[in-house]
């Protein structure tokens, strides 16, 4: 059972710390700078090689998705999984997580409450992203919805929250911050390397990374993006319940 009183403390600390801060400003500088990459790409490389004569094709609103997606789910998401990597880790270095598991706290509304507050944050830089973004995209192309776009919109948020099951594992994991960044960003490694081919990617709970461009241009179908979904999802649970089965049985 959730304790809203515990996700209610970590939201505060989110608050506190610069944690909100810095993931809102890093997905609303990535959701402007995107478009207006995409929008004038063409007139810098134009400048930069003038004495060559090169072609681009016209940049369209799709171009604009493609380095969203791309910038989101690189340095946006790695520094949002490494920041929650040290949610566990951190506490058990300073010897709080005791006080907090005796105030009627049991394990795993711990561990659930960060999961939570987690993917509270996630959603928010995620939301910020596409309001943003997606109100540049219109501004600078006056076309931003194509087919498939809230499925792309939801495996990239369930990606957001199988990272942050991923997060807490390696914070469960470990015993300092610095191991659980480490190993975090492993994980992200790894995952990402799967992504090589379609199939691969399809049942990879990180393969939206890949997918989500292949729904852009209908090259992709809604149905593998449905498997990828349930994968993620299943992945999530699996992930989240392992930080559990072996939270519970560690000697804090």
């Amino acid at each position: 059972m959730l304790n809203l009183a515990f996700v209610k403390k970590e939201l505060q600390e989110f608050v506190k710390t610069p944690k909100l801060f810095i993931v809102l400003c890093l997905f609303a500088f990535f959701s402007i700078l995107s478009p207006l990459t995409a929008r004038y790409m063409n007139e810098l490389l134009a400048t930069l090689a003038s004495d060559v004569q090169i072609s681009f094709p016209d940049p369209t609103f799709r171009d604009a998705w493609i380095q969203l997606y791309k910038n989101t789910t690189s340095l946006c998401l790695i520094v949002y999984l490494i920041m929650m990597t040290g949610t566990v880790a951190q506490e058990k270095s300073k010897g709080s997580i005791l006080l907090v598991l005796t105030k009627k706290v049991s394990r795993f509304q711990f561990l659930l409450g960060k999961f939570v507050a987690g993917a509270l944050l996630w959603t928010a830089g995620w939301v910020a992203t596409l309001l943003i973004g997606g109100l540049y995209t219109q501004i600078l192309f006056h076309e931003v919805i194509y087919e498939g776009l809230f499925l792309s919109v939801v495996l990239m948020w369930l990606m957001g929250l199988f990272y942050t099951a991923l997060a807490i594992l390696a914070s469960v994991v470990s015993k300092t911050p610095t191991i659980a960044a480490l190993l975090g960003f492993s994980g992200y490694a790894i995952l990402n390397l799967l992504n090589v081919s379609e199939t691969m990617a399809t049942y990879n709970p990180s393969g939206a990374a890949s997918l989500v461009n292949g729904i852009l241009y209908g090259t992709i179908s809604s149905s593998i993006g449905l498997i990828c979904l349930f994968s993620t999802l299943a992945g999530t649970i699996l992930v989240f319940s392992s930080s559990y089965l072996i939270f519970k049985r560690q000697e804090i």
